[in-house]
């Protein structure tokens, strides 16, 4: 027998309500959540979940999933973009347009990281016949 102290608090698990609450996050016009945020805010573990919505659980999931990419991709556009107008800028003052001058004008240096970002940047140089 186990010690009242270790005992698991029982949840009753209501499927109608955890359905409606499913579909909610689904259609909802904000931004999307991961499975585990939507579990946590819901009181249940996520497998729970998984285990009685599977098909809602794993279109929540592929909201967040294409939202992510969104994400990534726009920040990637912007990146390439505040990369163009910075070679732009330290050329005009004479300056060669060398990664280490580009990334100190930049709002988030680490850009660079990303190979998209890296091109925009040899295309800037090529633009102002710095590069072949």
């Amino acid at each position: 027998m186990r010690d009242s102290s270790t005992k698991k608090l029982e949840v009753k698990f209501d499927s109608d309500r955890t359905q409606q609450l499913l579909e909610n996050v689904l259609q909802a016009n904000e931004q999307p959540l991961p499975m585990t945020a939507v579990a946590k805010r819901l009181g249940y573990p996520k497998r729970v979940l998984y285990r009685h919505f599977p098909e809602l659980c794993r279109a929540i999931s592929a909201e967040y999933v294409k939202y992510m990419k969104e994400s990534r991709i726009k920040r990637i556009e912007h990146c390439c973009e505040e990369v163009k107008q910075a070679v732009r800028q330290v050329h005009t003052e004479g300056i060669y347009p060398s990664e280490a001058a580009i990334s100190r004008l930049l709002a988030k240096p680490g850009c660079f990281r990303d190979k998209k970002v890296r091109a925009a940047l040899r295309a800037a140089r090529r633009e102002i016949c710095l590069e072949p």
